[in-house]
């Protein structure tokens, strides 16, 4: 596995993959799984039901079903519109720079596939 330099807008994390696609996905998931957590402990907290937020079915076509919309967004928002990787360090585009709208749709696929699996397991 190679050591990966991952760069966008508030975004910068190594990160081992096997491949630029795979260390960009990674650092998209450890973003994603970040906001995720931080909504589901506000919603925990707060009085609020998930339920019951405004949100129509339009909005979450694609969406998988254990990630909530707002939480996306918010994840989504910290990166620039690419995302840099480096084998050589931060600040360089030496293995690519990928689309950061590429790399989400390749993890919500991704989230997607799991939500599958869970639901054929449980």
């Amino acid at each position: 596995m190679a050591k990966f330099y991952i760069q966008s807008g508030n975004v910068c994390y190594v990160v081992g993959a096997c491949d630029v696609e795979g260390a960009a996905l990674w650092a998209m998931h450890r973003i994603m799984d970040e906001k995720i957590c931080d909504y589901e402990d506000a919603i925990l907290e707060s009085d609020v039901s998930p339920f019951d937020l405004p949100i129509s079915d339009a909005h979450l076509q694609d969406v998988p079903q254990a990630v909530p919309y707002e939480a996306m967004l918010e994840g989504l928002a910290q990166f620039d519109e690419t995302i840099l990787v480096s084998e050589r360090g931060f600040g360089h585009d030496d293995a690519g720079e990928l689309e950061t709208e590429e790399i989400f749709h390749q993890w919500r696929q991704l989230m997607q596939a799991v939500d599958r699996l869970h639901d054929r397991l449980g």
